[in-house]
């Protein structure tokens, strides 16, 4: 019966960290710091993206990567996104076809990783 439960566990524990555990490697950045940025991708949904547009990024939701990331440019990658569900989603598709994502901007919500907290403090 056991066997049974962990088959059912499997898929339940790997959906969650394909989710919402963060990429390794993939450092935060401020909004500042986009200009100086080559490659931009806005992983939002186009009516967000489109409320509060950011110069010179690629418009790329995260639910068309899979049809459209060959028309992304072979370079680091900096990603935008809303949440961190959608950051965590779309760096792992982006890194899968073979992109370097150097880092990530969350529009909606503060950096709160290890790097931004010790400058805090």
């Amino acid at each position: 019966m056991w066997v049974v439960y962990l088959i059912l566990l499997i898929p339940i524990i790997y959906t969650c960290y394909y989710r919402y555990v963060p990429v390794r490697g993939v450092k935060c950045i401020q909004y500042h710091q986009l200009d100086c940025v080559k490659v931009k991708v806005d992983l939002r949904d186009y009516n967000d993206s489109a409320k509060e547009t950011i110069d010179q990024a690629i418009a790329l939701p995260v639910a068309y990567i899979k049809r459209f990331h060959h028309e992304l440019p072979k370079e680091p990658l900096y990603v935008i996104a809303s949440n961190v569900v959608e950051r965590n989603i779309g760096i792992r598709l982006l890194k899968r076809y073979g992109y370097e994502v150097a880092g990530y901007l969350l529009i909606d919500k503060r950096c709160c990783c290890k790097n931004q907290l010790t400058n805090f403090a």
